[in-house]
């Protein structure tokens, strides 16, 4: 047998614009975090959660969903695992979203309520930068109450991206005697 000799296969760089990354797209081999026609239909006083992947459970259970939030309540809930909040804006006019977080984990903030201890210095609105490296992708960890929010005139959702375990559950956290609202 007689060796074939190497070809060199040489490589000119080009940028990354939107027609090599729709050419990767149209193939098949990358996604971009475009919004979801779902995501960006979400009706006044709805969430809509379209699934864009989740991974096979051989290589371990993960997934990343598009949300689109268009709701005007307080719901403050915890995750028993961490979440991925990727906030990406590619220049779509939408109504602002808040994150609703509050300042003690799960146990302390539930006791807190039953103990009718709780003041609203214990939770934060805040008002989410999208495109921000700083401070537009982030974690939120396990057992932290939070919920979105945005205002309840009409107007486009807001959409995000969340990256989390392929099978987490959701758990309303328990206010006792409080209600929360927010101005804006």
């Amino acid at each position: 047998m007689t060796l074939q000799p190497m070809e060199e296969l040489v490589l000119r760089v080009r940028p990354a614009t939107e027609d090599a990354f729709q050419e990767l797209e149209a193939r098949d081999l990358v996604r971009r975090f475009t919004p979801t026609s779902g995501a960006i239909q979400a009706a006044c006083g709805a969430t809509k959660v379209d699934r864009v992947y989740a991974t096979d459970p051989q290589f371990g259970s993960h997934m990343l969903i598009c949300v689109g939030f268009n709701k005007s309540i307080v719901a403050l809930a915890v995750h028993p695992d961490a979440e991925d909040f990727i906030l990406i804006n590619e220049g779509r006019d939408q109504k602002p979203l808040v994150l609703i977080v509050a300042l003690h984990g799960q146990a302390e903030f539930e006791q807190r309520a039953l103990n009718q201890e709780l003041d609203a210095a214990d939770i934060w609105a805040l008002e989410m930068a999208f495109n921000d490296p700083r401070l537009s992708f982030f974690t939120m960890n396990a057992f932290t109450p939070h919920c979105e929010w945005t205002t309840a005139e009409p107007g486009p959702a807001s959409v995000f991206y969340v990256a989390e375990p392929a099978h987490m559950g959701i758990r309303p956290v328990t206010l006792g005697n409080y209600t929360i609202s927010v101005v804006y």
